[in-house]
C-alpha cells in the first residue's frame, strides 16, 4: 500500500515556500512554521504538484506586483528627467539657421529712417530730433488718402515711405512729396507696419498671408501662407522674420530669404504684438499676463515673467541692454531684467510659495526671478512704452500719459490731455507724440511733460505718429483712411 503522505508538502499562501511535510500531533494538526517566512497559520498541506504550480503562480504575482509598484515611481521620474532635458539642456536638435543675414541688427538704422514697428527691434519707438524751430507749430505738407482705414502707422527707409490699409493694398509714397511710386494689391485684409530691409518689404495680411516684395517695384518674390489668421507687425533681425499665427498662440521664425519656417514658440494665449529682440534674446507676449524670454537661435523658452492676475499685457514689449519694460491693465508699468535662466519647477514652486504666504503660512511673500522695479500709474496702460534717453513715456488710452525713469521706475511726471488716445506714444528727441481721438497730434517735453506743439487734423488719429525724415507722419481717419505728412512751416 502506497503512503500518500510522501507526496504532499506543507505549503505557505503567503511566500509560496515549500516546506517538508511535517509530523502531526494528536489531534492531526501541524506543528510547524514556513523556514522562509516563518507564517504558522498560513501553511496548508497539498501535494508537491500542486504546491509548486501555486507558487510559481505567487511568485509571479508577487514579481508583477514589484513591478508595477516600481513602474509607478520610476516613469514618472524618468519623465521628469526626460521632460527638464528636452526643455532646459538642448537636447533636441537645433532647428536650421537662417540662410541669409537679412536685417541683420548690428547694420545701423539711418537717423532720419523708421525700417519697422516701433522702429526697432528692441521697440524703443525712439526717433531722432525733429528739426523745427522753437515754437513752431508743423502744418501739413502733404496727404494721401486711402479711402479704408490705416490703423498701424507706416515704415520709412530713404526717400520712401511704405504703407497698409484695411482693404489689402500695401502703397509705396515719395517720402517728399506723398505720390504714389507703387501699389500691391492683395484684397487680403492688413493692418500692420511693414518690414523692411536689404530691399525687401515684409508684409503680413491679416487672414494669414506672409509676402516679401521688391522694396523698388512692389514685385512678389515669396509669399507663405500661414496656418492661420495674424494680426502683428512683422519683425526682421538677423535674418530671421518674425510673424505670429495669432489664434494658436504661436510665434514663428521664418527664414527671411525665402519664408521657410525654422521654428515656432507656443505661448499661452493669443499673439497680438510684435516681439522685441535683442541679445540673441527674443521677448513676446500674448494677450495675458505673461511674458516670455526666448533663444532666438533655438526657439527655445529661457524665462517667463507673470505679472498677475488681470495685468494683461497687450501693448507688447520693449527692451535696453539693461532691462524690460512693458505696461499692463490695473495701471502697472514694469522694469524686468530678463538676463536671467529658469529652472525646473520654477513657476510651479513659486506658485506654490505664494499660497503659503497668501494663507499666512509665511510672512513674506516670495519675489519672482526678474523683477526690478513696478510702478503703479493713474489707469489701465493698454499701450506699450517709448523711449527718451532713460526717461519712458507711456500713454493710456483714456487720456493720462505718465513718464518714468527706466532704471528704477520713479515717476517723474504724469499729465491728462483731455481726450481719448488712440495709439502708443512715440518719442522724437526730447519730445514724445500723442494722438488722441480728436485729431489732435500732442508734442509733449520729455523733460517735465509740458506741451510742446499740438496740431489739428481732420478726423481722429488712427495709429501712432512718427518721426521720420523730418516730418511726423499721422494716420487720420479722414475720408475713410489719411496718411497726413506734418513739417515745419519754413515761410
Amino acid at each position: 500500500m502506497v503512503n500518500d503522505t510522501q507526496d504532499n508538502v506543507l505549503f505557505c499562501r503567503f511566500c509560496g515556500h515549500l516546506n517538508p511535510a511535517p509530523e502531526l500531533d494528536a489531534a492531526g494538526r501541524a506543528s510547524a512554521r514556513c523556514a522562509r517566512c516563518g507564517a504558522y497559520s498560513g501553511l496548508e498541506t497539498v501535494a508537491e504538484s500542486e504546491a509548486r504550480q501555486r507558487s510559481r503562480r505567487l511568485r509571479l504575482d508577487f514579481l508583477r506586483s514589484r513591478l508595477l509598484r516600481l513602474a509607478i515611481v520610476v516613469l514618472p521620474l524618468l519623465g521628469l528627467a526626460i521632460w527638464v532635458l528636452w526643455q532646459y539642456t538642448g537636447l533636441p536638435p537645433d532647428p536650421p539657421a537662417p540662410s541669409t543675414r537679412i536685417g541683420d541688427t548690428t547694420l545701423a538704422t539711418a537717423a532720419t529712417d523708421w525700417p519697422q514697428a516701433r522702429r526697432s527691434v528692441t521697440n524703443l519707438a525712439s526717433a531722432g530730433a525733429l528739426d523745427f524751430p522753437p515754437g513752431t507749430t508743423p502744418e501739413p505738407a502733404w496727404s494721401y488718402v486711402a479711402g479704408s482705414p490705416i490703423v498701424a502707422p507706416p515704415a520709412v527707409v530713404g526717400n520712401r515711405v511704405y504703407l497698409t490699409d484695411e482693404s489689402g493694398n500695401v502703397t509705396t509714397l515719395d517720402r517728399d512729396t506723398g505720390h504714389v511710386v507703387w501699389q500691391y494689391e492683395s484684397r487680403l485684409t492688413a493692418g500692420v507696419t511693414p518690414a523692411v530691409a536689404d530691399g525687401l518689404v515684409f508684409v503680413v495680411f491679416r487672414p494669414g498671408l506672409v509676402s516679401a516684395l521688391e522694396a523698388e517695384t512692389g514685385a512678389v518674390v515669396w509669399s507663405r501662407r500661414l496656418r492661420t489668421a495674424s494680426l502683428p507687425s512683422p519683425t526682421i533681425a538677423d535674418g530671421r522674420l518674425y510673424v505670429a499665427e495669432s489664434d494658436k498662440n504661436r510665434l514663428l521664425a521664418l527664414d527671411a530669404a525665402d519664408g521657410e519656417r525654422l521654428w515656432q514658440y507656443r505661448l499661452s494665449d493669443w499673439v497680438i504684438a510684435p516681439p522685441a529682440i535683442i541679445d540673441g534674446k527674443v521677448i513676446a507676449t500674448s494677450n495675458d499676463a505673461n511674458v516670455h524670454v526666448i533663444d532666438a537661435e533655438t526657439g527655445r523658452r529661457r524665462m517667463i515673467y507673470d505679472a498677475g492676475r488681470s495685468r494683461w499685457v497687450r501693448g507688447g514689449p520693449m527692451a535696453t541692454e539693461d532691462l524690460l519694460h512693458f505696461s499692463s491693465f490695473n495701471g502697472r508699468i514694469w522694469g524686468i531684467d530678463y538676463q536671467g535662466h529658469r529652472y525646473p519647477l520654477e513657476r510651479q514652486i513659486l506658485y506654490f510659495r505664494t499660497l503659503l504666504w497668501v494663507w499666512g503660512f509665511v510672512q513674506q511673500g516670495p519675489i519672482q526671478q526678474g523683477l526690478a522695479w513696478s510702478a503703479w500709474s493713474v489707469d489701465d496702460q493698454p499701450y506699450q512704452p517709448a523711449l527718451s534717453g532713460t526717461t519712458l513715456v507711456v500713454a493710456d488710452s483714456v487720456g493720462p500719459v505718465t513718464a518714468l525713469d527706466s532704471v528704477d521706475g520713479t515717476i517723474l511726471w504724469e499729465i491728462d490731455v483731455g481726450a481719448d488716445i488712440t495709439a502708443p506714444a512715440t518719442t522724437a528727441g526730447p519730445i514724445a507724440l500723442v494722438g488722441d481721438d480728436r485729431g489732435r497730434v500732442i508734442a509733449l517735453a520729455v523733460a517735465d511733460g509740458s506741451t510742446a506743439w499740438t496740431a489739428t487734423l481732420d478726423g481722429p488719429i488712427t495709429a501712432s505718429p512718427i518721426a521720420a525724415g523730418g516730418l511726423v507722419l499721422v494716420p487720420t481717419a479722414a475720408d475713410g483712411g489719411t496718411l497726413v505728412a506734418l513739417a515745419a512751416n519754413r515761410n
